[in-house]
């Protein structure tokens, strides 16, 4: 396993605990030097022939959706190559990510991944919901419920923080944050303690726009250590095609897929627009896997039937 990391040297200094990670796991770094420049298609595209995941870091005054094409660079030889964005918005959050990414990456691989699905409480989304847990029951894979129908905000911030492998959030969204819980901004995860989800996926629309917002609400929670990516979108996105990414993501996330980069390149879906409206924000090869008391804790957190 390959990366490569385009960023200045400054911020390289500052992900070392993230790249004594990879190297922990036998990965190999390549850096690339950005020169305070963000690096264009062809210039991906050409690193995408040599790795096997791209992570880009850059001024916190550029957006996701200017920052890259998508979330995945295709190599001239058809491979399909994940790239990230970790938005450097002062010294400080840039180690803290560093510093919790890294923890997820020394989780036991013999771990089994639990899977969080969230929604909104509109009928569409809960009947999206259901059929989510459906598949993840029907294989075995360890499933916690908690829509918006089901629990308070509150408890489902708290659910977020004990360690799962990953959690889905299907319904509305906007650039700071998700319609459901009776609104969900990132100031209601400031005060979280506890371990990152290794990946969250927000399949709505724009919550990886800075459309009349600083900083995006993915890029908020990521920089915040609540998971080692997000998966979210720079503009309005179709339920339709939010439902073809939702049931390819947890069908992949049943099989033998060990991170996020991967699990997004194997469930892209057909529709060219669907692929293009999103941005892995983070760490593109953030393992998804759960901590040993995951499933423990996450039990614990009330459910209202």
């Amino acid at each position: 396993m390959k990366i490569s990391i385009v960023t200045s040297a400054h911020c390289l200094e500052l992900l070392q605990p993230l790249v004594s990670a990879y190297q922990g796991k036998q990965y190999q770094v390549a850096w690339q030097d950005s020169g305070g420049i963000l690096p264009a298609p062809p210039m991906l595209e050409e690193l995408a022939q040599a790795c096997d995941a791209i992570v880009v870091i850059g001024s916190g005054r550029r957006a996701p959706g200017t920052a890259l094409p998508g979330p995945v660079i295709r190599s001239r030889e058809g491979r399909t190559i994940p790239v990230g964005w970790i938005p450097h918005l002062s010294d400080e959050s840039l180690a803290a990510f560093s510093r919790k990414a890294a923890t997820i990456h020394h989780r036991q691989a013999n771990q089994r991944k639990s899977i969080a699905v969230l929604a909104q409480w509109q009928p569409r989304y809960l009947q999206l919901a259901r059929r989510i847990e459906e598949i993840l029951q029907q294989r075995n894979t360890p499933v916690f419920r908690w829509t918006s129908d089901l629990m308070f905000r509150e408890d489902m911030v708290r659910g977020l923080a004990t360690g799962l492998a990953a959690a889905v959030y299907v319904g509305h969204g906007r650039p700071n944050g998700w319609v459901g819980y009776r609104g969900t901004r990132a100031q209601h995860f400031n005060s979280q303690e506890g371990e990152p989800l290794g990946a969250l996926f927000s399949l709505c629309c724009r919550t990886a726009s800075r459309r009349r917002t600083g900083v995006s609400f993915a890029e908020k929670l990521t920089m915040a250590g609540v998971a080692g990516a997000v998966f979210g979108s720079v503009t309005d996105t179709l339920h339709r095609n939010n439902t073809r990414w939702a049931i390819r993501l947890i069908q992949g996330l049943t099989e033998n897929i060990t991170s996020v980069g991967e699990l997004i390149a194997a469930a892209l879906p057909v529709n060219d627009r669907a692929i293009t409206d999103y941005r892995i924000i983070g760490d593109p090869l953030a393992p998804l896997l759960s901590t040993a008391s995951a499933n423990e804790s996450a039990s614990k957190i009330p459910v209202y039937p």
